[in-house]
């Protein structure tokens, strides 16, 4: 047998070979799709290349008959809901590999104490500003005082102390408690570090005359934004949370009520919460640290001018989660923020969503809604490409 001969029948015995490697393969691969119960991997990182990820499509998901059997309907008559699982997808998917570790960054990493952090949120910008908009309203009301000693204007070391005295009364617990018990050293029944940092007659002072912008043009800007005496404080702020620290794969976003009784436009009655009166806003927040990535104050319906803007809960969300945009990470929220086009706008920033959903939206079909007929602890799913939905009952009716 000649050379050349020779070759070819090896060639043709090796793509036999391999052949047979790939229908074995293939066929362990169908039956562990079939047989496996578990869900599907989600990992925080992975050494594979994810270029190569193969994800479940529309066709795939949809290799059942296009007939009613098959598939839940909604009550807008158009959304579909597969009955059948898809194919499980054994690889970690592109939107579950976080790419930025979590934990803290920047000059926040060789941080230790804790008045050096506390400084990188309240950095020298911020006191700068602190400074000079209350000694502007120190000096329209010198006039008042007999004495100029008695409204002598601020700097920002005193500032700094100032602030410091807040944080440590509201850690101990004593915001509640009467300003004279903090600086009465006659018994010891008082802080040591308030009376020894300044005196009760200039921290009320100080209190009383506190301001975060300019009073000479508060009500220019007041006319087309609610938040304007705190705004550019409130963003400084904002910007240093996100600054100085990189979230975990989770985060939350859901509302707070500060308690607040004063007079404000934007004040909230919400009987449910326990303070019932204050200031509503809405958070994004890390779960394993409890950190607070970004917020946003309900005004209510802002006048005409750049700070106009949405209060639906979609805007509201996409808003809050632009520092994530990108980043794989997923969120978690309540019935009043998810919704299929939020679902669907996060996806293609390349987060993910988990939450409740209210059963009237028109997308749920009524298999999954309260019925007497279900069993205890049952549950129903629909599959989408872009989403699952899952109606589980804990008990009877």
């Amino acid at each position: 047998m000649s050379n050349n001969k020779r070759l070819r029948l090896e060639r043709t015995l090796d793509e036999n070979i391999i052949q047979n490697w790939f229908d074995d393969f293939s066929s362990d691969e169908e039956s562990f799709g079939e047989d496996s119960d578990s869900d599907e991997d989600i990992v925080l990182r992975s050494d594979h290349d994810t270029n190569s990820e193969e994800e479940a499509t529309d066709s795939e998901i949809g290799e059942v008959r296009e007939n009613a059997d098959n598939f839940y309907i909604g009550k807008d008559g158009k959304t579909k809901w597969c009955k059948i699982k898809p194919p499980i997808n054994v690889r970690t998917r592109a939107h579950n590999i976080i790419t930025h570790l979590p934990g803290p960054r920047r000059e926040a990493r060789g941080k230790k104490s804790q008045i050096e952090i506390l400084n990188l949120f309240i950095d020298d910008n911020i006191t700068r500003i602190i400074t000079h908009c209350t000694n502007i309203y120190i000096e329209s009301i010198r006039d008042k005082f007999q004495r100029s000693r008695d409204a002598r204007l601020t700097c920002v070391t005193e500032i700094r102390a100032f602030i410091g005295l807040l944080y440590q009364i509201g850690s101990f617990r004593c915001s509640r408690k009467n300003i004279h018990q903090l600086w009465d050293n006659s018994k010891g029944n008082g802080m040591e570090s308030c009376y020894l940092t300044m005196s009760e007659k200039r921290f009320r002072f100080l209190v009383r005359c506190l301001r975060f912008d300019d009073i000479h043009d508060r009500a220019v800007r007041k006319q087309f934004d609610k938040l304007a005496p705190i705004r550019d404080i409130f963003t400084l702020m904002v910007d240093n949370f996100q600054k100085y620290y990189c979230p975990s794969e989770y985060v939350t976003i859901d509302e707070q009520l500060l308690a607040f009784r004063g007079k404000c436009p934007f004040r909230q009655y919400i009987p449910s919460k326990p303070a019932k009166y204050g200031i509503k806003t809405f958070a994004l927040v890390d779960p394993r640290t409890v950190y607070t990535l970004n917020l946003e104050t309900y005004l209510g319906v802002q006048l005409d001018g750049p700070y106009k803007i949405s209060n639906a809960s979609q805007d509201v969300v996409l808003r809050l989660v632009e520092p994530i945009f990108g980043t794989n990470r997923n969120i978690t929220g309540d019935n009043w923020f998810t919704s299929m086009p939020l679902i669907i706008s996060l996806k293609e920033k390349k987060l993910t969503y988990v939450g409740t959903v209210r059963k009237n939206k028109r997308e749920i079909p009524k298999e999954f809604l309260p019925n007497k007929q279900r069993v205890e602890t049952s549950s129903v799913f629909g599959f989408q490409k872009e989403c699952t939905l899952v109606s589980y009952c804990p008990k009877k009716k």
